[in-house]
This record gives structure tokens, C-alpha cells and sequence, in this order.
């Protein structure tokens, strides 16, 4: 008499009402319409990658704040604007 209606779930593309078994929505055509409840990666693993994204991201900026710190001078043929050592003998 009464049969229990499938679950029905808005499109991800045109947010026509869709069922939620359905591998291609009626209106649009796209293929798998709806979104899943549930993450599909672990979400401690998305954290510990996010961290560990962090944790590389900070390391090469210290190596790049080292490198312009202590590198070598960025032009080659910079003078040296110290008197020439035959006028220091002199005094």
C-alpha cells in the first residue's frame, strides 16, 4: 500500500532532488550527484598531514631565512670601503 520512499538527497551540480542510490542525476547528467556524510580519508590523517605540511612549510622558511642571513653577498664585485692598509701603516 504505502511503499517507503528511496532517500532523496539535492544534486551536487543542479540541486534537483536526486535518489540516493542514483550513479548519474536525471536533470543535469552528472555522474554520482550526491556528497557522502561521511570523509572519505581518515580525518586523523588529514590532521597529521596538515601538520606535517606545517611542520616542512617552517623548516624551509628558517632555511631560507638562513641562507639570506648568512649566505654569500648577493653582488661579487662589492667593494671594499675600508681605507687601503697602506694609509693605516702610515699613521
Amino acid at each position: 500500500m504505502t511503499e517507503a520512499a528511496p532517500d532523496v538527497v539535492p544534486c551536487r551540480l543542479c540541486t534537483e532532488p536526486v535518489a540516493h542510490d542514483a550513479k548519474i542525476c536525471p536533470a543535469c547528467g552528472v555522474k554520482e550527484p550526491w556528497i557522502p556524510d561521511e570523509p572519505t580519508i581518515n580525518p586523523h590523517l588529514m590532521r597529521v598531514a596538515m601538520w606535517g605540511g606545517g611542520v616542512v612549510v617552517l623548516g624551509l622558511l628558517v632555511f631560507l631565512a638562513g641562507l639570506i642571513m648568512f649566505g654569500p653577498p648577493a653582488e661579487k664585485d662589492e667593494r671594499d670601503h675600508r681605507p687601503p692598509a697602506s694609509t693605516r701603516e702610515s699613521r
